[in-house]
């Protein structure tokens, strides 16, 4: 490859951008929970880059702990259809066994074109994304792992989670 397409295809798509798009992906994801949390009033407490060693990207914190969070955002994939099916890693699956408390995968889908995940206008800004979950559950995963498009992440999400937190404390709780 000539050196002068080599730099192009290292390029960002903008030229102040400093993230490639994969980059600008996993930044969008785990915004995108952020401010889902913002809205229900739960914290989120972000895992160092450093720090990603038990294949979660944050905690989501209620006032009696925290529970797990792997955020995956793709443009591979569309809003519509039933499912969403994202292929798991052997070493994901061998760091959540050892959670004791509940894990949660969320994908979120932005458009294929990139510059289209958000529209700013007069009335405000639109996200053209949505974003999806499933609780992990070690016992019946397999090499993928299928999110049902009914489970769409939104502030009501949080009292699922939370309830899924508490059963863990509580005498024949569900794991």
């Amino acid at each position: 490859m000539a050196s002068a397409q080599l730099t192009a295809s290292l390029q960002p798509p903008n030229a102040a951008s400093i993230l490639r798009p994969n980059g600008q992906k996993a930044r969008y994801g785990v915004s995108y929970l952020r401010n889902v949390c913002a809205q229900a009033g739960v914290g989120l407490n972000e895992t160092s880059p450093d720090e990603d060693v038990l294949a979660t990207d944050c905690d989501v914190r209620f006032p009696e702990g925290t529970v797990g969070v792997q955020v995956k955002c793709t443009s591979r994939l569309t809003l519509g259809g039933k499912t969403k099916t994202w292929r798991l890693k052997e070493e994901w699956i061998r760091k959540w066994e050892q959670c004791l408390l509940p894990v949660y995968f969320v994908l979120v889908v932005v458009p294929a074109r990139h510059p289209s995940w958000l529209e700013h206008l007069a009335e405000g800004t639109m996200h053209h994304t949505a974003a999806f979950w499933q609780r992990i559950d070690t016992d019946r995963l397999g090499r993928s792992l299928v999110i049902p498009k009914a489970q769409r992440l939104t502030a009501e999400t949080f009292s699922i989670w939370h309830r899924d937190l508490l059963a863990v404390f509580r005498p024949g709780g569900s794991q």
